[in-house]
């Protein structure tokens, strides 16, 4: 009994520092007791009353260079022509947006099996996406994913048509190298360094392929911002899956130390903006079948569509609309502030590494609003955990549910071992 009461107290002890919330309920935890906290992905209907307008992905801000658009993953099962309405809604906007670019990360067909139409899946994308925005005179840059072209043995005929198909197509653009188009490929499009790389396979770039992405970075003399996409991302960032990233460690160095501004990848099924020394990365969430859950999140992606604003000297800036009928922003606060990976924590583009690094190493959720994570760490720092430094907000728990599962949880929490959470529960 006396055990009983003592954890009802410590779990009581979070969930009243609380404000009332407006939205959906979603869980959160101040101190995680493992990392087992279910969070749902919420958007921008639903809003809490402690949020602050900053914890929304910010406007864009004059001086952008350029705006692109970004969509990927967008075929469904094996073999499908069909495709499904949030890739319309997609194009839709696109369309009445008209930014400078599209830049497509792959997985337009549901190739990567035998025997399949490749002829037909091109000609249904080609409708869908390719000739409407053509006729609109939006250009788009593409790549292969894997179910495209892939670069494994065995889908030799597959890259074959892949490149017949694209060399039908190809984009008016400012090209520096397009002698490997459209596998890989570089280009110039309103003061900004584009690079395409033909990523469809979890295996490092081959020599021939990083040689001239070495070559490409060291001729950019005038310092153009640069941005590369690729159909497989760096980082494992979904629970699905979470193996499959491209395993080449000499890129992350190149990107840093050739200053490359972004790397727009697909593939991991699920939106996360992200920033790791000095470069950023997008993970461009699906348009098609197979959405999955990040890590540290339990709610399956919402199908997404991102607009990005390239600028000379800062970090980018992001739109991104879950594609719905109501097409509503993404609230940037329900994305978590950080991932933790097997050999690096990736922070959200808008929280320091330092941060994230501190929020993981002391047990605080990933899943706070940005505001309420500095204020605990903060508090940490000064080594006063007191919860009257933070504001308040709402846990959103079934208490019934939580005692149900936290007893053992808790007690392995190392967190609430220290002397101060003692003090503080005494």
């Amino acid at each position: 009994m006396k055990r009983f009461l003592y954890l009802f107290f410590i779990i009581i002890l979070l969930l009243l520092h609380g404000c009332h919330s407006t939205g959906a309920d979603t869980s959160h935890t101040a101190i995680e007791a493992k990392p087992k906290t279910v969070h749902i992905y919420d958007i921008a209907d639903t809003v809490d009353v402690c949020d602050e307008a900053s914890e929304y992905e910010e406007a864009p801000a004059e001086g952008a260079l350029l705006r692109i658009a970004v969509i990927g993953d967008m075929n469904g099962s094996y073999g499908s022509k069909e495709y499904p309405e949030e890739l319309s809604l997609a194009i839709d906007r696109i369309i009445a947006e008209k930014p400078d670019l599209v830049i497509n990360v792959g997985d337009m067909v549901a190739g990567q099996r035998p025997k399949l139409d490749y002829e037909g899946m091109w000609a249904a994308f080609h409708s869908i996406v390719t000739d409407r925005l053509k006729e609109a005179g939006v250009l788009m840059a593409q790549v292969p994913g894997n179910h495209d072209a892939s670069a494994y043995a065995g889908y030799e005929k597959e890259r074959e048509i892949y490149i017949e198909e694209w060399n039908a197509r190809k984009p008016e653009l400012a090209y520096l190298d397009d002698s490997m188009y459209p596998l890989y490929y570089s280009f110039i499009h309103s003061g900004v360094l584009f690079l395409a790389l033909d990523a469809t396979t979890l295996e490092p770039l081959d020599d021939d392929q990083y040689a001239w992405l070495e070559r490409e970075l060291k001729k950019n003399q005038d310092e153009l911002p640069v941005v590369v996409f690729g159909h497989v991302p760096l980082f494992p960032i979904t629970s699905i899956k979470p193996r499959e990233i491209l395993r080449d460690p000499r890129l992350p160095v190149l990107f840093e130390n050739y200053g490359v501004q972004l790397y727009i990848t697909g593939h991991q099924h699920a939106y996360f903006p992200a920033h790791h020394n000095g470069v950023s990365y997008l993970h461009a969430g699906a348009l098609g079948g197979g959405p999955r859950p990040l890590r540290a999140n339990a709610g399956i992606a919402p199908k997404t569509l991102s607009f990005v604003s390239i600028y000379p000297k800062q970090k980018p800036a992001y739109e991104t609309y879950v594609m719905d009928q109501g097409q509503r922003r993404i609230k940037l606060n329900r994305l978590p502030t950080y991932l933790k990976l097997p050999k690096t924590i990736l922070a959200r583009y808008d929280v320091s590494q330092e941060d994230a690094l501190f929020a993981q190493r002391h047990w605080i959720s990933a899943h706070l609003t940005r505001s309420q994570m500095k204020m605990l760490i903060e508090s940490y720092k000064a080594k006063k955990l007191d919860f009257e430094l933070i504001p308040e907000w709402e846990l959103s728990y079934d208490v019934n549910a939580e005692l149900e599962h936290s007893f053992v949880e808790i007690e392995e929490n190392p967190i609430f071992n220290e002397p101060a959470y003692r003090e503080l529960i005494r």
